[in-house]
C-alpha cells in the first residue's frame, strides 16, 4: 500500500470523525424516541423502540454523511490525464472527420467542375471570363 505524502491525517479527514457523529445523533434519536415512547411517567420504558431509533439514526446519519464526503471531494489529477486510450481515439475521431470533411469538398468541387465542363464554361479557374474572348470559339 502507497504511503500517504501528508503523513498523519487530521480527525476531519479520517472515519473517526463521521462515526462519532453518527453515533452522537443516533444517541439523541434512541433518546428522544425512549423517554416519549413510554407515554407518561407510570408506564415503563420502551427500550425495544429506543434501540431501532439509534439504529436508524445511526445508519441513516452515517449515509447522508458518506453521500456528502464523496459529493464534495476532487478527483486527483491523475484521473484527469486519462490512460492514453481515450485520447488516442479522440484523435483518431478527429481525424476521421477531417478525412470525411476533405473528401466531401472534392466531391462538391468534382461535381462542381463536371456540371461546368457540361454547360461549356472554363474547366481551370472559377473565375468568369466576363470581358475575355474565348479561345474554344
Amino acid at each position: 500500500m502507497a504511503e500517504d505524502d501528508k503523513g498523519r491525517r487530521s480527525l476531519l479527514e479520517t472515519v473517526k470523525a463521521p462515526l462519532i457523529f453518527s453515533f452522537a445523533m443516533g444517541f439523541v434519536a434512541g433518546f428522544v424516541t425512549l423517554i416519549t415512547s413510554s407515554g407518561g411517567t407510570d408506564n415503563p420504558a420502551r427500550l425495544d423502540l429506543g434501540l431501532i431509533a439509534f439504529g436508524i439514526g445511526f445508519i441513516a446519519t452515517l449515509l447522508i454523511i458518506s453521500m456528502l464526503h464523496l459529493a464534495s471531494r476532487e478527483n486527483p489529477e491523475q484521473l484527469a490525464e486519462g490512460s492514453g486510450v481515450n485520447r488516442n481515439s479522440e484523435e483518431l475521431y478527429r481525424q476521421q472527420v477531417a478525412t470525411r470533411r476533405e473528401a466531401a469538398r472534392r466531391k462538391k468541387a468534382d461535381e462542381a467542375a463536371k456540371a461546368r465542363r457540361e454547360a461549356g464554361g472554363p474547366e481551370g479557374d472559377d473565375e468568369p471570363t466576363y470581358g475575355r474572348r474565348n479561345d474554344r470559339d
